[in-house]
């Protein structure tokens, strides 16, 4: 089927002829300059999906203005069920083509696709952060960039006597002979926190084996006893020739199945020689590592939002996360893009730990709001609470945003590793 977007832009499925003109505005969108032939490989890498992939066609001139695109994930909800999800991609427009309405028609398209039988929940990592609340995102959880000053980083001799504790060894190892170790590990505790995503060899090979102009990924593996009990991903950048160490230490990723282990890893990231800083651009909030260190305001860090989610059905959606106490409530829900989800839902939870059950009613309501905030809602990390507070959620009942809150909140706070 092709839907007419607005200026007379056709938006349809990806074809096989328009793979190189699509290529080329997503370079040009993202300010890549001219598309390489070498750039091809980092596509590749990523695996597009092409049936989940969506181009804007000139209706006049034939040519692609526009692109969108979703992968097929797997997501840790809160409770720790693995859900399926829409990890939305590649949202870009020609730049002679902006404010022409194609990005409008791409996304509703896309939302209109999933509605009609896709996942019950999309979500995505903005570049531009006032964009997408428009088409029903909301901000779900929060990260951490972070700065370590190496030359202060000691640790309170509670985490020195953790990381010493340890029964793991250190071994630094190649991606091949780390993937059976990193998988491991990741399927250990990838229940164990919301956002957390499921990954494959293809995913991992993207992550760290280099690519997009990046080296591949140093990668330390702790091996205990009993087998892998965590990891650590980082590259190392040299600084300038100087007196004193200027290197920086960029982690990735510290993944670690017990706290001694964790601190373990740590204090080796912390301990490389001839550095000077350590960064990470994506931490949990809070982050554990503030409370290793014997002087935490040695690690500067600032709140960045990390990803957005939609809702694309209000009844699977909740059905398919749990819930941290019982509920019953009314919620009018507002949503201009699917309409299906709009209007007043009777949302009950019989008891901590279970799911939802959503079902239409003409009820009073208890709380109003938009999708949008659902969607923040949805991973526990963003409290209706705080949304009550900024005047996105309405309580019209005494007392509901406190229930609500309780409800949808969830421990540990959801965190995302990755970009995708």
């Amino acid at each position: 089927m092709t839907t007419l977007a607005p200026s007379s832009f056709d938006v349809r499925p990806l074809e096989q002829e328009d793979r190189d003109q699509a290529l080329d505005v997503v370079w040009r969108a993202f300010g890549w300059g001219y598309r390489q032939d070498a750039a091809d490989d980092v596509f590749t890498s990523r695996s597009i999906e092409a049936d989940r992939t969506l181009v804007a066609v000139d209706g006049s001139g034939g040519d692609v203005v526009g692109t969108a695109s979703a992968y097929s994930l797997r997501m840790t909800m809160p409770g720790g069920d693995l859900q399926p999800i829409a990890g939305v991609w590649m949202v870009t427009v020609a730049p002679t083509h902006r404010r022409r309405g194609v990005m409008t028609g791409l996304m509703r398209r896309q939302l209109a696709d999933l509605a009609a039988g896709g996942e019950a929940v999309a979500a995505l990592w903005a570049t531009e952060a006032s964009l997408y609340g428009r088409y029903g995102y909301g901000i779900a959880s929060w990260r951490q960039p972070i700065e370590v000053d190496l030359a202060s980083a000691a640790f309170t001799p509670h985490a020195t006597g953790l990381a010493a504790g340890s029964a793991a060894r250190l071994r630094l190892m190649s991606l091949s002979d780390a993937l059976p170790y990193l998988a491991a590990v990741h399927d250990d505790v990838l229940g164990t926190r919301p956002g957390t995503l499921a990954r494959d060899a293809d995913r991992w090979q993207f992550l760290l084996g280099g690519g997009d102009g990046r080296p591949p990924a140093e990668i330390v593996v702790a091996l205990g006893p009993d087998g892998p009990t965590g990891y650590a991903a980082y590259r190392v950048r040299e600084g300038k020739p100087g007196l004193v160490p200027a290197g920086v230490v960029a982690v990735q990723e510290v993944s670690a199945t017990d706290p001694a282990t964790h601190a373990r890893l740590w204090r080796y990231l912390l301990d490389l020689d001839l550095m000077s800083t350590l960064t990470c651009e994506s931490r949990p909030v809070p982050d554990p590592l503030a409370h290793l260190l014997a002087d935490h305001r040695r690690m500067h860090a600032r709140l960045d939002e990390a990803l957005w989610v939609r809702v694309v059905d209000v009844e699977r959606a909740l059905a398919a996360r749990a819930f941290a106490a019982p509920v019953d409530l009314v919620l009018d829900v507002t949503d201009d893009v699917v309409p299906a989800n709009a209007g007043r839902w009777r949302v009950v939870v019989a008891e901590a730990g279970g799911t939802a059950t959503a079902r239409r009613t003409d009820a009073r309501p208890d709380l109003s709001m938009d999708v949008g905030d659902l969607g923040a809602a949805h991973l526990g990390a963003t409290s209706l609470h705080v949304l009550a507070l900024a005047g996105r959620v309405v309580e019209r009942t005494p007392g509901a945003v406190a229930v609500a809150s309780a409800a949808w909140s969830c421990s540990p706070t959801a965190h995302t590793a990755e970009i995708f």
